[in-house]
């Protein structure tokens, strides 16, 4: 009987640890799919079950992976993006969904932010802005 509280104990230690991990990280296994055409003036993004394109009016890229949202609806995530025209390099789409409405970032390697934060709504397909 004693053997068999210890196993109990160490496999809900274990399995304790595991659900701990998977909430710290921005993919959790348990994390919310979000999907569904995002946008607003600046931007458009589609997000689906594989992978992500966002299109802004002075470049684009996405992810080769759906977005997850943390337990406080947060997803940060690596993927391409590229200035119109230019090459796309590594870059980090971080943002958090709340009330049907995105804020998205876009960072380059280097942490450098090359899309202001912007604002997009759940299922609207606006026409961008030009580039300035």
């Amino acid at each position: 009987m004693r053997t068999l509280f210890r196993f109990v104990g160490v496999v809900g230690a274990v399995a304790g640890a595991i659900a701990w991990q998977a909430c710290k990280s921005p993919a959790a296994p348990g994390g919310v799919l979000l999907t569904g055409y995002w946008g607003s003036a600046q931007g458009r993004l589609t997000a689906t079950e594989a992978s992500t394109q966002f299109t802004g009016a002075c470049g684009g890229g996405g992810t080769s992976e759906p977005l997850l949202l943390d337990k406080h609806g947060r997803f940060n995530v690596v993927g391409l993006y590229g200035a119109n025209g230019a090459a796309q390099s590594t870059a980090r789409f971080k943002g958090s969904v709340a009330s049907q409405k995105m804020m998205l970032r876009v960072m380059l390697g280097d942490s450098i932010q090359v899309v202001d934060p912007i604002e997009l709504s759940l299922g609207q397909q606006p026409a961008l802005a030009s580039c300035h």
